[in-house]
């Protein structure tokens, strides 16, 4: 699916480009002893935005952290159901709290500045409604894909 590739890159490429700005200040402050005010900024808000981005894309592929002493111990239709009701939930969250909330908080910090970089605190807060939508194209996906693999059960019956 695009959206994992996506998703994998865009990762990837944050998570690089992290290392490569501590790997920079750890040498400028040891090496050349100018220590480098942007790139304590720069790693946080690539971490906000690297922690939100897999947070969806972790939902996307059902691998997210799951307490399964109830799932494992219901099978067929029951199992089916939590499944509906687990998705529903993840939509319910990331509806409410990630996109609702999160685009609150983004519209409260945009004339917020950071201190080294000077950018609105709006576009590192913009990462939590990003993640919520990307969650709910993801759990609606597998609200589908739960819903069609419940009916080809029932017509195998």
């Amino acid at each position: 699916m695009v959206i994992n590739k996506v998703l994998e890159i865009l990762g990837a490429v944050l998570l690089l480009g992290m290392i490569v700005i501590v790997l920079w200040q750890v040498f400028a402050r040891t090496v050349l002893g100018t220590p480098n005010t942007i790139t304590e900024e720069l790693v946080r808000f690539g971490l906000v935005w690297f922690a939100m981005l897999s947070s969806a894309y972790v939902v996307g592929q059902k691998a997210h952290l799951a307490v399964t002493i109830l799932s494992e111990k219901l099978s067929g239709k029951k199992s089916k159901a939590l499944e509906i009701i687990v998705q529903c939930l993840f939509l319910a969250f990331a509806i409410i709290i990630m996109g609702y909330g999160g685009w609150k908080a983004v519209t409260l910090t945009m004339s917020q500045l950071s201190p080294s970089l000077s950018i609105p605190m709006g576009y590192v807060y913009l990462s939590v409604p990003v993640s919520g939508g990307l969650i709910i194209i993801y759990s609606l996906l597998n609200l589908i894909d739960t819903l069609r693999n419940k009916l080809m059960i029932q017509e195998k019956m």
